[in-house]
């Protein structure tokens, strides 16, 4: 079997409050599961939603209870962590809302898709054209990976579809364009994984928000590149306390 060349751990829409719907017992067991995993995880990508209001104590809180994790975390910024002028806090206490972070034989680009106070999504075009500019850039084997927190495609299961990428269309086309391994996103509390052409699509479902859809319940995903190319996605359900293989992928497909 090829070599592992990176493994990644998605936790997403954990809305982290003393106030909101946090189910903090959930939060806990995933970073008890997520850390004594073998081979450990190389990064753990948080595909936004981190706090539920966005508020200061939401943002303190989250900051204690990510201290939980051992990896690496990378976070993208989520509708609800903009919520009351939380773009300032994110910025002071997270990071920047757009960056990048190299892992290894990878580079993680997060972007900011929320408007402040909306729960509408849009990369933008400024925003579509730095990332072309910077994965045109890329040396060919460098394994590209996308994070953001709205859906790019539609998500069954998750209720009246409203509020996908605005700008949808010409993010997927930039995505298969430049050949992107992997795009992260949240939002929908849904986990759903889909390959277009060669890019894999992951949606996370609710890591500890009380607002799951139907038995869902509460999870993270594991996600294992290796080093022939092939993508391997698996759901850790918490609720249920089972694994759940849910895609394996082999690169490059037929197009």
């Amino acid at each position: 079997m090829p070599d592992l060349v990176l493994r990644i751990a998605q936790i997403s829409d954990t809305h982290i409050s003393s106030y909101g719907q946090f189910v903090e017992k959930m939060f806990d067991a995933a970073a008890k599961e997520i850390n004594p995993v073998k081979p450990a995880p190389d990064v753990v990508v948080h595909s936004g939603d981190l706090t539920d209001i966005g508020v200061l104590a939401d943002y303190e809180l989250a900051v204690e209870k990510m201290k939980l994790l051992k990896a690496k975390v990378v976070i993208a910024p989520g509708n609800h962590d903009e919520r009351n002028y939380g773009q300032s806090l994110f910025k002071e206490i997270i990071g920047p809302m757009d960056c990048e972070v190299k892992v290894g034989k990878a580079i993680i680009f997060i972007s900011n898709s929320p408007q402040p106070d909306r729960d509408d999504g849009r990369l933008g075009r400024r925003r579509q054209d730095y990332l072309e500019e910077k994965l045109k850039a890329l040396p060919s084997d460098t394994i590209k990976i996308l994070v953001f927190h709205h859906h790019l495609v539609p998500v069954p299961y998750s209720g009246c579809e409203a509020n996908v990428l605005e700008d949808a269309g010409d993010i997927l086309e930039m995505v298969l364009k430049h050949k992107i391994d992997l795009v992260f996103m949240g939002h929908r509390h849904v986990t759903r994984v889909m390959r277009i052409n060669n890019t894999v699509l992951v949606n996370a479902g609710t890591t500890s928000s009380a607002r799951t859809r139907g038995r869902l319940g509460h999870s993270f995903n594991l996600v294992d590149i290796f080093e022939d190319g092939a993508i391997e996605v698996t759901e850790r359900n918490l609720t249920q306390r089972k694994t759940i293989p849910i895609a394996k992928y082999t690169v490059p497909c037929p197009t």
